[in-house]
């Protein structure tokens, strides 16, 4: 059987005697005029060409010009994380750059400001540890805002959280929001500004679950302290007689010590008395009352004999704690 041979190269003569032409040229042809119907620029002779994207294409022959015809931004080409020039996931939201000393005013934009201000940084509030996280609340436009402050807190410091608003580049005072960590409540319920605390109790035989609520931790046999007075420790030494060590001493403003209440919010149980050497040790004393009459036919409350503070109540102790050593500064972040 012979075999039949095809050239591809050249098709064959047409009716009326075309002249013969080459595969890749009708091919070419072919592609082109469906080019054409697809409304797309160039020609399959010079590829690339560029379809659009109403017909199905990327309307252009480039990466940067393909994505801004199919409407996508910046994003489009960005890696997934938290460091700059990354997409943000769910874990990335929140998080902050390496701290960098900068005014607190400069940065206005409404949101999780990415920088942690360390010490140092103009208009920042103070307390705590010293650094602080910015949120930023607008409703228009304008530089009008309310600004949060959270604080960066670490062991024996968690800060407090704070507040200002800011109308016309005019501020208003910082407002700081009382939480457990800055205040105590007393063993009869009045909730007082107020930490470091010491609470003297007995802490084995107590009869209040509340007494060593949120942060209290045990400060030795006979007392619970907070975590701002993290490392004090109490020894009874006498009916009546509690030896505080680990601090500072007694605060140095403020109230000092708050006598036991019933937990009821009734009447006093007992008359604290303190007394402070000069190593920082506190000595505290309790008494029963006594009451005794005047001359003008007064009831003057006096003191009584020692008496160990009472199972249904404890005696709060404010003291002052040596500074926390706050986290290293680190180095500043190129911008």
């Amino acid at each position: 059987m012979s075999k039949q041979v095809i050239n591809l190269g050249v098709i064959p003569t047409g009716v009326g005697g075309d002249t013969p032409r080459s595969a890749n040229t009708k091919v070419n042809d072919n592609f082109a005029e469906l080019y054409s119907v697809l409304g797309a620029t160039g020609s399959p002779s010079t590829l690339p060409a560029a379809l659009p994207v109403a017909n199905g294409g990327t309307g252009d022959t480039t990466a940067g010009g393909a994505r801004t015809k199919l409407g996508l931004g910046n994003s489009a080409v960005a890696n997934i994380g938290f460091e700059s020039g990354n997409v943000a996931d769910a874990y990335a939201i929140g998080r902050t750059k390496t701290s960098i000393v900068q005014n607190w005013l400069t940065n206005s934009a409404h949101g999780i400001d990415t920088n942690l201000y360390p010490p140092g940084s103009p208009n920042m509030p103070t307390g705590g540890s010293g650094y602080w996280y910015k949120q930023v609340f607008r409703h228009a436009d304008s530089t009008n805002r309310l600004t949060i402050a959270w604080p960066y807190g670490i062991t024996g410091s968690p800060g407090t959280v704070k507040f200002q608003s800011i109308y016309n580049d005019t501020t208003t005072p910082w407002v700081e929001l009382y939480h457990t960590g800055n205040t105590t409540r007393g063993s009869g319920g009045v909730l007082s500004a107020a930490s470091p605390i010491l609470r003297i109790a007995n802490v084995a035989d107590s009869q209040r679950q509340d007494l060593d609520e949120q942060t209290f931790e045990p400060a030795g046999e006979w007392g619970v302290a907070n975590s701002e007075a993290r490392g004090v420790s109490v020894e009874r030494l006498g009916v009546g007689e509690y030896r505080v060590t680990g601090s500072l001493g007694l605060a140095l403003e403020g109230w000092r010590t708050q006598d036991p209440c019933s937990p009821d919010g009734g009447g006093t149980l007992g008359i604290t008395e303190s007394e402070q050497d000069a190593d920082g040790t506190v000595t505290i004393r309790l008494f029963k009352q006594r009451w005794t009459l005047s001359d003008d036919g007064e009831m003057i409350p006096g003191r009584g004999v020692p008496l160990d503070v009472p199972l249904n109540s404890w005696i709060d102790v404010r003291l002052e704690m040596p500074a926390v050593e706050p986290p290293p500064q680190q180095l500043a972040q190129t911008e």
